[in-house]
């Protein structure tokens, strides 16, 4: 059966044949008038363009609409194939390319691994310089980083790593097994005062060969792989430096790793305060380079003048953001607010050997019970926090849902400081107290309303409380000195500096510290609550000591069995709330802002703040066209 363009071309062809061809009854003629014989075949080709145009006069009306038809088919099945073809072959990609710049309260000291641990701002770029023998992915899934592959005895005893090879310093020397063992022995050297030293005490490391290390554990050590992610340092450039000029060498803020990113330079002010620090891609990374080619912290003293340079596009982003300022920030459409999953808690620690009140237990719960932590939440957090009742917070091992709560019950407060022998006193009495030389005889019932302080004797309850100028924490210690203050406790709040707090805390020269702690994925309690943990460079910031304490922290340390030591997580939060060494408020929600140009950003939890890097190799800026099959 013919179609109608066949039929079509079939009536071009014969009547442009008649017009060409010679009649059979009429001879063909030249110019001179000789008749011509015949041509035996008359060829025929195919329409030129100039005749295809009169096509149309041969064609009736419904072959003009099947052309038409036909035509419209082939042009929609050109468009969905050349559109199938983008959408399943064509992709736009990251491209090397662009610069970032974030925006970070306070300034840098020890860029150095061994020595930049309490400090969140040398963890965020020592994070981007060095590179450890594990790491945690953006899943917060512990994978090796500078090592290839790793093996683990059968008695959980030793540990044996098998480093990348080809691996290269900054300074373009190669890496190997030397690295490795220098830096894990400069940390257990007590000389070198590293706030590690304790993470790695009873562990011993052994080179087998240039690219093979192996530990030895004493004891079954369960939360070993994760301290493994500390950065490796250089021995061929910090062996020659000795114990005394460790934490003044110039590599502490000129430092040489083998992570993503190497010091390019930085600047200072007249005080020598570092003001900008700038990191560029390093190119012969083990791994895929990274996409953004510089990186760049702008250091500013407060978030006021952090959240307006980033409000006034001097900074791409900002490392944390506090609650206050959210607002503000969410009203640029240009601005990414990303909550972030953090293992940490607030709380106030008691350090009971300076303030012989806080020995009594009965006062420790008296003030727990003054505290409205619903409140806290509210008015210091924005609700973006959770409350807690334990040192373990939510998404841990060990973290206990059912433990005892403390709920507010300012009855319950006064009632236990009334039985711990306590009176109320107006001011003016306290006032004359004070200003008498012989004991006072005032002694008045206990009053129902906050003008008061409690008396005891000649002595006043009185605490000295104690945090640092963040906002979040300002507001929190605000809240706790009013209700203290409902009970009839006398408080004095001081407000310090994140360097004064450092200060303090390794001297644990306070009372009452209102302070953050982060725990890791991994929340082995034993830095915080152990005996041994007490003083400087120990984390025990309750200066809380307890034997059973310290054999069930022991024990859960030595047994892989998660079953075995979430039981013995459990216990032992039981027992710090039957002696309430510290008050647990809250786990707060740690706020990261990001400009909309930069992509590729997929963290949702973090172990610590500078896990926000943890997948920067994949963040990006620039986007090409390419192929794909």
């Amino acid at each position: 059966m013919k179609t109608p363009l066949k039929r079509t071309l079939n009536r071009v062809k014969s009547t442009l044949k008649k017009r060409t061809s010679p009649k059979k009854s009429e001879e063909p003629i030249s110019n001179n008038g000789q008749k011509l014989p015949f041509p035996k075949k008359v060829s025929f080709s195919f329409p030129t363009p100039k005749q295809l145009k009169y096509i149309s006069r041969f064609l009736t009306a419904r072959e003009k609409l099947a052309i038409k038809i036909l035509l419209g088919f082939i042009i929609v099945s050109l468009i969905f194939f050349v559109g199938r073809f983008y959408f399943f072959h064509l992709e736009t990609r990251p491209r090397s390319g662009g610069d970032y710049t974030e925006a970070v309260i306070g300034n840098p000291q020890f860029i150095n691994p061994v020595l930049g641990v309490t400090s969140d701002i040398d963890k965020d770029l020592t994070s981007l310089i060095y590179s450890g023998l594990l790491k945690y992915n953006k899943e917060q899934e512990l994978i090796p980083d500078l090592v290839s592959n790793y093996t683990i005895s059968d008695d959980q005893k030793t540990y044996t790593f098998y480093l990348k090879k080809n691996v290269l310093w900054h300074n373009e020397e190669e890496f190997n097994a030397n690295d490795v063992v220098f830096t894990i022995k400069t940390i257990q050297d007590p000389d070198y005062k590293s706030p590690l030293f304790v993470s790695f005490k009873g562990v011993s490391i052994e080179k087998i060969n240039d690219y093979t290390v192996a530990f030895q554990l004493e004891e079954p050590f369960a939360p070993f792989l994760s301290i493994l992610t500390v950065g490796i340092l250089p021995v061929h450039l910090w062996e020659s430096i000795n114990p005394e000029q460790f934490g003044l060498a110039l590599y502490n803020t000129k430092p040489i790793g083998t992570g993503p990113y190497k010091f390019k330079s930085l600047t200072k002010d007249k005080s020598g305060f570092i003001r900008s620090y700038h990191l560029e891609v390093n190119k012969e990374y083990y791994r895929r380079p990274s996409y953004i080619n510089h990186i760049s912290f702008k250091f500013y003293p407060d978030f006021d003048q952090a959240a307006l340079a980033l409000k006034n596009k001097k900074t791409d982003g900002l490392s944390y953001l506090p609650k206050e300022f959210e607002a503000e920030i969410k009203q640029d459409e240009n601005l990414n607010i990303l909550p972030l999953r953090l293992p940490q808690y607030a709380a106030v620690f008691f350090n009971q050997t300076e303030n012989p009140f806080l020995k009594s237990k009965q006062i420790r719960q008296a003030l727990t019970y003054a505290l409205n932590k619903e409140e806290i939440i509210e008015n210091a957090l924005n609700r973006s926090g959770e409350i807690i009742h334990g040192p373990i917070p939510p998404g841990s091992i060990g973290y206990n849902a059912e433990i005892f709560t403390y709920s507010f019950d300012i009855e319950k407060s006064k009632e236990l400081l009334k039985n711990s022998g306590f009176v109320g006193i107006t001011p003016e009495e306290y006032q004359k107290l004070k200003n008498l030389d012989a004991e006072s005889t005032t002694t008045p019932s206990l009053l129902s309303n906050q003008d008061y302080y409690l008396q005891k004797g000649r002595e006043i309850l009185e605490v000295n409380l104690i945090t640092v100028s963040q906002s979040e924490n300002q507001k929190t210690a605000e809240i706790i000195k009013k209700s203290w203050e409902n009970v009839g406790v006398k408080v004095n709040l001081k407000i310090v500096s994140p360097a004064e707090i450092k200060e303090t805390i390794k001297t644990r020269n306070y009372q009452a510290l209102l302070y953050g702690i982060i725990t890791g994925f991994d929340p082995d309690p034993y830095p915080f609550w152990h005996s041994s943990q007490n003083q400087d460079p120990g984390l025990n910031l309750a200066v809380f000591s307890n034997n059973e304490v310290d054999h069930v922290l022991e024990d859960a340390r030595k047994t892989n069995d998660e079953q075995s030591r979430e039981d013995k997580y459990i216990h032992f939060q039981n027992i710090l709330t039957e002696e309430v060494p510290a008050i647990f408020l809250y786990s707060p929600t740690y706020t990261y802002v990001l400009d909309q140009k930069i992509k590729g950003f997929k963290t949702t939890r973090i172990a610590q703040p500078s896990d926000r890097f943890s997948g920067i190799e994949n963040w990006y800026i620039k986007t090409q066209k390419a192929l794909k099959w």
